[in-house]
């Protein structure tokens, strides 16, 4: 199973991007909003970082008052980790594992797609091991049924 499958479950209000130039306060409200912890920072069409929430809170504690004027490009994290929509779910996994990252933005044909979260990874791969077992659990009952 790719990536892909997994972002096509996504249901975002609006993709996880921003610009790099809008606030760190408006990037936590959109974080906020829609239900994620990391948004791609896409200038132009182009990935160029990723700020997440804990680069929120690093902001605010680092900043105090002047948290409202800090600007994203300052506090996000360049030229970060990707994958593409054909990487597979364990590897995506691996990746994140390897590098201690919880996010990555995903790419389809160099152009930013999404953003996954290692949450969604293994959610995803926890429903297919369920699916897994259910289904050798019925194909067993039914082998014992036609045996006896």
């Amino acid at each position: 199973m790719t990536i892909k499958t997994l972002i096509e479950r996504q249901n975002h209000k609006h993709q996880p991007f921003c610009t790099s130039d809008i606030t760190v306060f408006d990037a936590a409200v959109a974080i906020a909003e829609l239900d994620v912890n990391a948004l791609a920072i896409v200038d132009d069409g182009e990935l160029k970082g990723i700020i997440t929430d804990h680069d929120v809170l690093r902001c605010l504690v680092d900043s105090g008052p002047a948290f409202n004027e800090q600007i994203v490009r300052e506090w996000m994290t360049p030229r970060p980790i990707t994958c593409t929509v054909d990487t597979g779910l364990a590897d995506a996994l691996k990746l994140m594992a390897g590098r201690g990252i919880r996010h990555l933005p995903v790419l389809e044909n160099g152009r930013v797609k999404s953003v996954i979260s290692s949450k969604e990874l293994l959610t995803r791969i926890h429903e297919d091991d369920e699916l897994e077992i259910s289904v050798l659990r019925d194909m067993a009952r039914a082998g014992r049924v036609a045996h006896a």
